[in-house]
């Protein structure tokens, strides 16, 4: 990997020695400031649950229980509040939802009531002697099954539990069809799983109403998204509100908009004038934060006997569980509209139904439907090779787009901006030692080992750092950088950082225009009273997007001094340059004027430059030698890549050992390997984690099974293999830095090319199709049932709740999904 260049005191990264040494700051080390009351508790009651009319809320024990201010009941708390917001998604149903539950539970943990108390254990026991009258009803927790006729309907205002249905195509489908010499068909499911942040969530809120103001301390990926929802639900202007981001430990999405607790605690803050803190427990965490994935997709794909796809027809089942928040919608139409994949498929057809049912509402987690769309493509394109007895690696050399089609529009209508597929994958196959592996599995095959090698690729794209319409009035990602007096910068965004490094990242880039070590360099962030604005941090967008914004500001203040400069030196200013902290003519080092120099005297004359207007923000002045500057990004980046997994399964127990991993990433321009190498392991942990051992399991009733992180299975480091990590640099054009972003690249490339080496190692038995997570007894069971002649799996057909039927005239050829 090409070494990088770093500014002095920017080696490592800047943020780590205060966490690694236990001095970080998550909210439940907060403590009011000073001269504020301590801190009140809240503890939420849930519903035991996953359906049931809520009858009645006994709450006279809990309010006489010791150390106890108060406790109430959902609707006494939200019965006037706004619903929570959902993004509007043409024909979406939008059942409505409160930040409680009001009326009716739709799933285990849904809250029913608050209590809140001096401190965190009264208002636990309080929490238990408040008695709740259910009416249980009947449940279901399946997706397809919510959808079929007689499902109990969790919304009775509508007929049945289908939110929306979602179609997009492309090119044409049924000539695509006719012309397939075959067609190829599979079920995948992305299973739940838990984002499992290190701190869950986690709030405390001080209102203070001899001045209007409230301060919040959040563990949160969005600032003055929080900012804006407090506002709304409590109307409190944004002006009077001050959110301040504490250590988060990961967001991984789920952080990037409340679930409706933390507006309660927000609101008794209000009500109560005292700081309110509420700690969410793991296994509140595991019943009740928004879950990620939930994917049932149908696949269809037309097939030429070289291994060419044609076409490929998608039908997909959206787990959306209990309620509908946010963005959640959107996740699986995200899905389909990346389904042009990095190939040259002539025609798309696809459909999404969203599945209300018993279970907690999913949203948005790592790659927010990107990781759907690959292991979509990817277990197509290894089941087509599979089944034509050609390489996975050829079959995906004769799809793929080709490197000179860029900027290339794809069937969904998404732009792509660059991206050279070719080379990622010859890369990850040379460093992999692909040919050499095929060899052995070749020798070990013939041996008739109780040991199968199996080899997997995955070669994908997602979508990342997007753009939009610029709005009036409404910023995009903007910072402010300022030369202070000393001669050090400062830079202030509007990122709220979860520990990806951003940091390091931000202090990089100003380094870099001002040509100045890192210790000169000061960055602020997570605070939304900084001169500065941030949609927030996900979707890989924070280095193509905020990092751009502080580069562009960093520009403009150095532009601005080097005008200065110009006149006291009486100098052009394209014969300046900055070095050591000064201003020079170039070639003549003696007419010089050092940087902090420059800033005392703008801050004591403000009129020697040009004055900027009011940061849009909240309209205070930019004052000193300082820029504001944000930044839209012209269209959205589509990073890549190309993994390689060798795996070793022993038949006997079903275990699976990773023996290579290798992962060829391509995030545009990598300002900072160090960071980018730490992304990729992050996700690839996650990744393979998906893989291999978590899911969030419901038994037909909708009763939580992985309760625990006992039940539910992160992995350990134990459990994970070295990863070998290397770049391809294809700058995007829709930036100034040519960064893409590469926080989803694990959790996108890493599950389909695990389950692809299992499915290679098992190819020999004739099994086909097997769904993750790939635990040791599903895997031992399809062996034992192979080698006994009992295998049946049979080819997936699609369930009836999707709209249309094919075309008249279809032949067998076509090999048409049939809709009941």
């Amino acid at each position: 990997m090409t070494e990088t260049v770093l500014p002095a005191g920017l080696e490592r990264r800047r943020e780590d020695y205060r966490v690694i040494t236990g001095a970080s700051g998550f909210v439940d080390d907060l403590q009011p400031e000073a001269g504020r009351p301590t801190a009140l508790y809240m503890a939420v009651v849930r519903s035991p649950y996953a359906h049931a009319e809520i009858k009645a809320i006994n709450l006279e024990a809990a309010r006489s229980a010791p150390g106890v201010i108060g406790a109430y009941s959902a609707e006494e708390l939200v019965g006037g509040m706004r619903a929570l917001d959902i993004f509007p998604l043409p024909g979406l149903k939008k059942p409505l939802r409160k930040p409680l539950a009001v009326g009716k539970a739709r799933y285990v943990g849904d809250p029913v009531a608050v209590v809140v108390a001096e401190s965190r254990y009264a208002a636990t026991d309080a929490r238990d002697l408040v008695e709740v009258e259910y009416g249980p009803l009947p449940a279901v927790a399946d997706p397809e099954e919510a959808l079929r006729p007689g499902a109990p309907v969790l919304y009775p205002e509508f007929e049945d539990n289908k939110a929306y249905l979602f179609e997009l195509g492309g090119g044409d489908i049924e000539a695509a069809f006719k012309a397939a010499d075959r067609v190829v068909r599979l079920r995948v499911v992305n299973q739940r799983l838990a984002p499992s942040s290190l701190e869950p969530r986690a709030c405390m809120f001080d209102y203070n109403p001899a001045t209007g103001e409230m301060l919040a301390r959040v563990s949160s990926q969005a600032v003055f998204r929080v900012r804006d929802s407090l506002s709304a639900f409590l109307g409190i202007e944004k002006t009077k509100i001050r959110v301040i981001n504490s250590d988060v430990g990961g967001g991984f999405g789920a952080k990037t908009t409340f679930v409706g607790e933390e507006i309660v605690a927000a609101s008794l803050a209000y009500r109560l004038g005292r700081p309110v803190k509420w700690l969410e427990g793991r296994s509140e965490n595991l019943q009740a934060q928004t879950q990620g994935r939930g994917q049932i997709n149908y696949i269809e794909a037309a097939v030429k006997n070289d291994g060419r796809v044609l076409g490929l027809k998608v039908r997909t089942v959206a787990d959306l569980g209990g309620f509908i928040l946010g963005v959640s919608p959107t996740i699986a139409t995200t899905t389909v509209r990346m389904l042009n994949g990095p190939y040259r498929i002539e025609a798309l057809d696809t459909q999404v139904v969203g599945a209300l049912n018993n279970k907690a509402p999913t949203s948005a987690y790592r790659g927010a439907g990107r990781p759907e769309a690959a292991y979509i493509l990817e277990r197509t394109i290894d089941r087509v090779a599979h089944e034509l007895q050609l390489d996975p690696a050829d079959v995906r050399r004769r799809n793929f787009l080709p490197a000179d089609v860029f900027p290339f529009k794809a069937l969904t209508g998404l732009q792509y901006d660059s991206g050279n597929y070719q080379a990622a994958l010859e890369k990850v196959l040379e460093l992999g030692d692909y040919a050499g592996w095929r060899e052995r599995q070749k020798e070990q095959r013939q041996q008739k080992s109780s040991k199968l090698l199996g080899l997997g690729l995955s070669t994908y794209i997602e979508i990342a750092g997007g753009g939009g319409v610029r709005m009036p009035g409404v910023p995009q990602e903007a910072a402010t950088v300022r030369i202070r007096r000393d001669g050090t910068i400062l830079v202030q965004s509007g990122v709220a950082s979860n520990g990806q490094g951003h940091f390091t990242a931000f202090a990089q880039v100003a380094a870099q225009i001002f040509n100045l070590p890192g210790d000169k360099i000061e960055v602020q962030m997570n605070d939304s009273a900084l001169p500065a604005y941030g949609f927030g941090t996900f979707g890989s967008r924070t280095t193509p997007v905020a990092a751009s914004a502080v580069h562009i500001a960093a520009e403009a203040a150095r532009e601005k001094a080097f005008g200065l400069a110009a006149r006291l030196l009486e100098a052009s200013q394209s014969d300046l340059i900055l070095e050591e902290g000064k201003v020079m003519v170039r070639g003549v080092p003696a007419r010089a004027v050092e940087l902090g120099e420059l800033a005392r005297m703008v801050e004591e004359e403000p009129d020697l430059i040009e004055r900027e207007e009011p940061n849009p923000v909240n309209g205070a002045p930019i004052e000193g030698l300082a820029a504001w500057r944000d930044f839209l990004p012209s269209d959205a980046t589509f990073p890549s890549g190309a993994h390689l997994a060798v795996v070793e399964l022993d038949t006997d127990t079903g275990d699976v050992h990773v023996l290579k991993y290798v992962a060829i990433d391509d995030c545009g321009r990598v300002l900072n390997h160090y960071l980018a190498d730490a992304q990729f392991h992050g996700g690839l942990a996650q990744g393979l984690g998906q893989a291999l051992y978590e899911e969030v399991a419901y038994d037909e009733n909708g009763q939580l099974l992985s309760g625990t992180l006992m039940d539910y299975t992160i992995p350990t480091a134990e459990q994970l293999p070295h990863f070998d990590c290397a770049a391809v640099e294809t700058p995007s054009p829709t930036n100034p830095l040519g960064a893409k972003g590469a926080g989803e690249a694990g959790c996108t490339g890493g599950p389909p090319a695990i389950v692809n080496a299992v499915l290679d190692a098992l190819a020999p038995l004739g099994i086909k199709y097997l769904d993750m997570p790939l635990r040791p007894e599903k895997i031992w069971s399809l062996v034992q049932a192979a080698k006994a002649g009992q295998l049946d799996q049979p080819e997936p057909q699609v369930p009836p709740f999707f709209k249309g039927k094919d075309s008249e005239g279809s032949d067998e050829k076509s090999g048409s999904f049939v809709f009941e």
